[in-house]
């Protein structure tokens, strides 16, 4: 049961297996290994073309099928016999082109088995056919109104065409005025909207690739074109009789218009005066009735729409019109020497006319005088002769019917007339203030004369004093400016030629004479109860003038003290309410304007001045000796006062040192009793009122001040180094005071450890020179007399304990030690101190021991070693020891045993060549020559050097200045010591076998001046050990044998003792 279920499930899917390859024939199965040959049938192809025709941008599917239903088939196609590459059933054309035109063929392939060729399939593509816009009814140039039908015509056209209408590229939309249908566009009454290019797109249905435009269709919408009526023979404006023709123009326009001609609106007839031929119409003879406008119609034949009616043409008829004299330059009243020109006027005038003018009926010609142009008629220079009535005559050239005459036009000529100046209102002699009014009279005065006011003949304009209203001048408030000869000039508004000058007017115009105060009674400057008389004083007086007095600006009543006559005033006794400053105001009656104010007078009272005593020369402060010079001062002084001077109340007479002239008091030298208060009395002379008293001034004598010395910084007891600062102080000081410093009586200056500033004197540095008694002196500037000396202030200035620095160590001991010992002691005789320890100027260490130790190597022997104690009373620290180098004492050794290896070889050589001598020498030839030594001695008296000396002074290398004047000292000790041991003679001659002879001589000592004991030389002795090694390494002797001594040179040594030297001798090395 099992079995036959699994051989129909089998069956089963074998079959369904077989249907799905049939419904698929794409899908293409391999092969079984072992497949048979098949037979492929030939081929055929279908398009998928709904149409015969393809349009470029259209798609197309060529599919290949085989009869049988085989699988796995591969499939070859080629176009016009060409492969194209595509292997499938299959072939697909996106976006035809018209080169995709051509015949398509395939074969199919399984295996090594090919199919036959297909039999080909035409593919046709082309590009969409263009539509053309056709006019069907009516014209392309249309009509407002009229009606066009135009038709979309495709070329061999289907007739599944969809037609689109365009106007301008706008798609049109139907309307009341426009119908689309089909292929067709009807525009049933054409406007100006119509108007434009035409086009049409077409496309098949359902195919939008087929779409195409057409070609552009002007189609011209205008309204009828207006005709213009123009003139061709005659003029617009005719006269009556005269002939005119009329022209009906239509622009652009067909011979067939028919014309119509209409006056007025109403059809014109032809008549005896009238013509109508084509286009054109004629008046004869043209009358009063031709009078109007004109218009014509047009309209084309067959085309009631295109009529149009012209503009109106308008015809004026009428007799030919009257001219008119008018004036165009100038008046009808003209005065001599003004210019006048006439215009002949022509009513609607042309440009044509003929004028002829005349005066007094008669033809006027032209002269100098008068010019003829055109319709004018000019006269440059009016004269009598001008005088008269014109009129012209006028006439249209080559129009003799158009002549006619104008109405009279009267013209007067004659000469300006002359203007008179009179007083309106005011005087002919006013003040400055008052108002003037002039009036400019013109006889037989037109209303339009110009008036130009002048003064002194020159004109004047408006200002706020001034007002030029017509023929008036009205001067509001006159000055000294308005004086003067008044001129009018009269002149017709731009009528120059009408100028004319009146008479002069004289207008006098001056201030109000000004009245003066004087003094009549009394002085300007009066003191209280004294009397004072004014006067008011007018200069060229008239009897009426009025008086008013005032006293600052207000005016003065009578009372007691005052009284006011006339043009004089009287202030009976002066009080301090009468000061002020005086004026009088003067006024002629019935004239205000001529009130004048004096100047001011300034009356003083007061009461009198009190004085002022004042220092004139000195001081309020003065010192016995010295000058003083007070004055008496009066404020706004007048120069007769009288002076009285007064000390303590009482009067001062003038004596030996007081000197009392005019307002001054001179004290010469003041002494004790001129110390007090003074006051100065004062007296106008011959005004016992005026008397008055000065306040108090003191003046205060005194001997000058004692200044004292005072300790402002340190003690009066210091040491070396120490700061000491010392104040001048002067009881009830002035801040002028000069400074002074002396010590010892001798003044100090500054230098670099004193520093001098005000009052006080600084010692910065104290030192053993500073030691002394200080005193200050003081002095005013300007004032020798005010010089005081303080008593003494004694400073002590101690030098600090002096350090010594000593070497311990052994002079045997130098060269093999490993250390130096080196001591510092400080003589004072207290065992307080620590010390301080220095190498090469830098600090080192301090310790409280007195010896210190260094190690003796190279770097050590050439450090200079210095010590200072320290403590913490006063003095704070010592003073530095020498400076000690270890290299001094090496060099002193080092020099000893060289010179000492020198002497023994020099003592050796001397012998050997003693004995040379000796034994070769010719005792016959033995010569001795003095003074050719080796080591020559000198007299004493000669105060020559040792060569030793000179040597470590001129030859030898450069050392401290210390070491050099230790070695010259130690030199100048030993050198006696010397002179006894050397004294021996016997040398050999020059001409001894080359050898130079030498003697050594011993120069006796002074008894005064040689060693006393032997003692002394003992340690003379002593000090030449020392001195030697120091100058060791400092000899440096060269010898240059002269060509004379076979070699060698002579020396000689001279030692002597030197008086500077206490006994000691100083030799020199000459060679």
């Amino acid at each position: 049961m099992a079995f036959v279920k699994f051989i129909l499930i089998a069956a089963v899917f074998s079959m369904v297996l077989s249907l799905s390859k049939e419904e698929d024939p794409d899908v293409i199965t391999k092969p079984m290994a072992m497949e048979a040959k098949v037979h492929i049938s030939k081929p055929s192809i279908t398009a998928s073309l709904n149409h015969q025709v393809l349009y470029q941008g259209e798609d197309v599917v060529l599919q290949c099928k085989v009869p049988e239903k085989l699988t796995d088939l591969e499939y070859a196609w080629d176009k016009d016999s060409v492969p194209i590459k595509s292997s499938q059933s299959t072939y697909n054309i996106s976006g035809a082109t018209v080169s995709d035109s051509g015949k398509y063929s395939c074969m199919a392939k399984r295996g090594t088995t090919t199919s036959e060729k297909s039999d080909p399939q035409v593919l046709t593509v082309k590009n969409p056919p263009q539509p053309k816009v056709i006019l069907s009814v009516g014209w392309s140039r249309v009509f407002t109104g009229e009606k066009v039908t135009l038709i979309c015509k495709v070329p061999n056209t289907p007739t599944s065409w969809k037609y689109t209408w365009l106007r301008n590229s706008l798609k049109i939309s139907d309307d009341v005025d426009t119908s689309n249908t089909g292929n067709s566009l009807s525009i049933l009454s054409a406007k100006q909207r119509h108007h434009g290019n035409y086009t049409c797109e077409t496309e098949l249905q359902d195919r939008p690739l087929s779409k195409a435009l057409s070609t552009k269709f002007a189609l011209s919408v205008q309204d009828p074109p207006q005709p213009k009526v123009i003139l061709s023979v005659g003029w617009s404006r005719v006269f009556t009789g005269e002939k005119v023709t009329l022209i009906c123009k239509v622009p652009d326009t067909p011979t067939s218009w028919k014309y119509t001609w209409l006056r007025n609106s109403l059809k014109i007839s032809d008549d005896v005066d009238t013509s109508n031929t084509g286009n054109s119409l004629s008046i004869l003879s043209a009358k009063q009735r031709h009078h109007g406008n004109y218009t014509c119609e047009t309209e084309l034949q067959d085309r009631p729409l295109s009529k149009a009616l012209s503009t109106k043409f308008a015809l004026s008829v009428q007799d030919p019109p009257q001219p008119k004299v008018i004036l165009s330059v100038g008046w009808s009243r003209v005065f001599t020497g003004e210019k006048v020109t006439l215009i002949c006027k022509v009513p609607d005038t042309p440009t044509s006319w003929k004028y002829t003018w005349l005066r007094n009926s008669l033809k006027i010609s032209d002269d100098v005088d008068t010019s003829n142009t055109g319709n004018s008629l000019s006269i440059l220079s009016a004269k009598q002769r001008h005088h008269g009535n014109y009129t012209c005559e006028t006439e249209l050239q080559d129009r003799p019917l158009s002549k006619a005459l104008s109405t009279k036009f009267a013209l007067s000529v004659q000469d300006p007339p002359q203007p008179k100046v009179i007083l309106s209102v005011g005087w002919s002699r006013v003040f400055t203030g008052e108002k003037v009014t002039l009036i400019c009279k013109v006889p037989d005065t037109p209303t339009s004369w110009k008036y130009t006011w002048l003064r002194n003949s020159l004109k004047i304009s408006d200002d706020v004093d001034t007002s030029n209203t017509g023929n008036s001048l009205s001067i509001l408030s006159a000055k000294q400016r308005h004086h003067g000869n008044y001129t009018c000039e009269t002149e017709l508004q731009d009528r120059p030629l009408s100028k004319a000058l009146s008479t002069k007017f004289a207008l006098s115009v001056q201030d109000p004479p000004q009245p003066k105060v004087i003094l009549s009674v009394g002085w300007s400057r009066v003191f209280t109860g004294e009397k004072v008389t004014l006067i008011c004083k007018v200069p060229d007086t008239p009897t009426s003038w009025k008086y008013t007095w005032l006293r600052n600006s207000l005016k003065i009543s009578d009372d007691v003290d005052t009284s006011n006559t006339g043009n004089s005033l009287s202030i009976l006794s002066a009080k301090q309410r009468h000061h002020g400053n005086y004026t009088c105001e003067t006024e002629l009656q019935d004239r205000p304007l001529s009130k004048a104010l004096s100047t001011k007078f300034a009356l003083s009272v007061q009461d009198p001045p009190q004085p002022k005593v004042i220092l004139s020369v000195g001081w309020s402060r003065v010192f016995t000796g010295e000058k003083v010079t007070l004055i008496c001062k009066v404020p706004d002084t007048p120069t007769s006062w009288k002076y009285t001077w007064l000390r303590n109340s009482l009067k001062i007479s003038d004596d030996v040192d007081t000197s009392n002239t005019g307002n001054s008091l001179s004290i010469l030298s003041a002494k004790q009793r001129h110390h007090g208060n003074y006051t100065c009395e004062t007296e106008l002379q011959d005004r016992p009122l005026s008397k008055a008293l000065s306040t108090k001034f003191a003046l205060s004598v005194q001997d000058p001040p004692q200044p004292k010395v005072i300790l402002s910084v340190g003690w009066s007891r210091v040491f070396t180094g120490e700061k000491v600062t010392l104040i001048c102080k002067v009881p009830d000081t002035p801040t002028s005071w000069k400074y002074t410093w002396l010590r010892n009586s001798l003044k100090i200056s500054d230098d670099v450890d004193t520093s001098n500033t005000g009052n006080s004197l600084s010692i910065l540095s104290a030192k053993q020179r500073h030691h002394g008694n200080y005193t200050c002196e003081t002095e005013l500037q300007d004032r020798p007399l005010s010089k005081a000396l303080s008593t003494k202030f004694a400073l002590s200035v101690q030098a600090r304990p002096p350090a010594s620095l000593t070497l311990e160590t052994s002079w045997s001991d130098i060269m093999s030690v490993d250390t130096l010992t080196l001591k510092c002691e400080i003589k004072d005789g207290t065992l307080e101190w620590n010390y301080t320890w220095y190498k090469d100027g830098l600090f080192e260490q301090t310790i409280l021991e007195e010896t210190y130790s260094v190690k003796a190597t190279e770097e050590t022997f050439k450090s200079e070693y210095k010590c200072r104690g320290n403590r913490t009373v006063r003095p704070l620290y010592s003073s530095f020891s020498e400076g000690f180098k270890a290299n001094n004492i090496v060099l002193k050794r080092k020099v000893l045993l060289a010179i000492s290896g020198c002497v023994v070889c020099s003592i050796i050589l001397l012998i050997i060549g003693c004995i040379v001598l000796r034994f070769t020498r010719k005792p016959e030839k033995q010569e001795m020559v003095k003074e050719d030594l080796f080591f020559s001695m000198t007299d004493s008296k000669t105060q020559t050097t040792s060569p030793l000396q000179e040597y470590l002074t001129e030859i030898g290398p450069p050392l401290d200045k210390e070491e050099r004047d230790e070695s010259t000292a130690i030199l100048n000790e030993a050198t006696p010591i010397i002179e006894d041991q050397i004294k021996e003679e016997g040398l050999p001659s020059k001409e001894a076998g080359g050898f130079t002879s030498f003697k050594v001589e011993k120069s006796p000592l002074k008894e005064k001046d040689g060693l006393q004991s032997l003692k002394e030389r003992d340690e003379s002795t002593a000090l030449l050990n020392e001195a030697v090694p120091a100058v060791d390494d400092q000899i440096n002797v060269e010898v240059s044998p002269p060509k004379e001594t076979g070699g060698f040179t002579s020396f000689k040594a001279d030692i002597s003792p030197s008086p500077e030297s206490n006994g000691l001798s100083s030799y020199n090395v000459e060679t």
